[in-house]
């Protein structure tokens, strides 16, 4: 595993993510918000978590032309979640463990350069580089959604078949509604 402790605030934590995997040729592609895992008022308390999803695609490409298995781990995930003394912990599976997992142990130089990129990403994020007072003061969740987080899967197509039919073609009167004049 991948450990890696960020004094960052916890609510900080996705934008500092998002610059560093920016800053390394990644892409941050899904995050996912964990509820509490324990109810209010147990021992344990209530815990948030994060798990980002981070693309390095150009470093897949190697491990799964060698072994089309390690697509099951890739993209590689960080779960963050806030620790009691303040700060964050960030983690990841190592990739090199994911060849152990394989039965592929001759395949972890492949993996290295892919586990020292995450690496890398995740020690930037514990260690963010100083942030502009204007990007501070926007929380990440004030951004609204970017190019990377917007879901394509139910949009409507501009043609709806492959000779070339619109749909305000299809749902019109076939002839001009407005004539004008």
């Amino acid at each position: 595993m991948l450990q890696i402790h960020s004094a960052v605030p916890f609510d900080e934590i996705e934008a500092v993510l998002r610059a560093a995997a920016q800053r390394h040729n990644a892409s941050l592609l899904v995050i996912s918000h964990l509820a509490p895992a324990h109810p209010e008022g147990t021992p344990q308390g209530p815990r948030d978590a994060f798990v980002f999803t981070l693309c390095l695609s150009k470093m897949y490409a190697k491990l799964l032309a060698a072994e089309i298995r390690f697509a099951s781990f890739l993209p590689c995930r960080v779960a963050t979640w806030p620790e009691a003394g303040g700060g964050v912990m960030l983690e990841s599976v190592s990739p090199l463990e994911y060849c152990r997992l394989l039965g592929r142990s001759d395949l972890e130089p492949l993996a290295a350069p892919l586990e020292s990129a995450l690496r890398t990403i995740l020690e930037d994020a514990a260690h963010p580089r100083a942030v502009s007072s204007a990007s501070a003061a926007a929380g990440p969740h004030s951004w609204g959604a970017t190019e990377d987080q917007v879901n394509m899967r139910a949009t409507l197509p501009q043609r709806i078949d492959c000779s070339g039919t619109k749909v305000e073609e299809e749902g019109g009167t076939g002839t001009h509604d407005a004539p004008g004049g």
